[in-house]
Formats: C-alpha cells, structure tokens, sequence
C-alpha cells in the first residue's frame, strides 16, 4: 500500500495554515497596537479597548465563517 494524495494532503494542511495563521497574525497586530496606544493615550483607556474589542470581534467571527465553509467543503 502506497500512499497516493500527497499534493492533495499538502494542499489541505496548506489551505488550513492559512486559515488559522491568517487571523492569528490579525490578532497579534491588533494587540500590538492597542498596547502603543495604551502606552501613548492611557486616558483613553475604555475607548482603545473598545475599538479593539470590535475589530476582534468581526475577525473572529470571519475566522469561524471561513472554518464552518471549511468543513462544510471537505465533510461532503
């Protein structure tokens, strides 16, 4: 028995890397510029986080569409 879907193995696990490092690179960016505005605007604390909370918010619900199409695509 040899294996024989090795393009097609890569191209999942690639297509899936994508989809998970994509918004995890997303979050990382947007973490990192809530901390220099923190550090720059601290009086503005409440309104920073809420404009973050919002961003996270739309890619995390992004990142889940994406992964419910995912499985519906290859569950069938």
């Amino acid at each position: 028995m040899k294996f024989q879907y090795w393009q097609e193995g890569f191209t999942f696990i690639g297509i899936f890397v994508v989809m998970v490092g994509v918004p995890c690179l997303i979050v990382a960016f947007l973490g990192t510029r809530l901390i220099d505005h923190l550090g720059q605007y601290p009086s503005r604390s409440a309104k920073l986080q809420m404009s973050i909370c919002i961003q996270l918010l739309i890619t995390e619900i992004l990142t889940f569409l994406m992964l419910a199409l995912f499985y519906h695509i290859f569950s069938d």
